[in-house]
């Protein structure tokens, strides 16, 4: 192997790692995002639930009285 060739596969591999830690790092923000909306959604949803339950108390106080 030449000089220059072990020159190209040396850089030809730190290009490969470098995208490599790009990807991982692209990845990663998209499961970021993704659970940040996963737990938007939950949030969103226990307020409803709690909101509704609220609601069907107050009914059943009114009902009462």
């Amino acid at each position: 192997m030449s000089e220059y060739d072990a020159l190209d596969a040396m850089v030809e591999r730190m290009a490969r790692e470098e995208q490599d830690d790009l990807d991982r790092q692209h990845g990663q923000f998209i499961l970021d995002v993704a659970a940040a909306k996963n737990n938007q959604s939950v949030d969103t949803l226990l307020e409803a639930i709690n909101h509704a339950h609220q609601a069907k108390a107050s009914e059943a106080e009114a009902d009462q009285q």
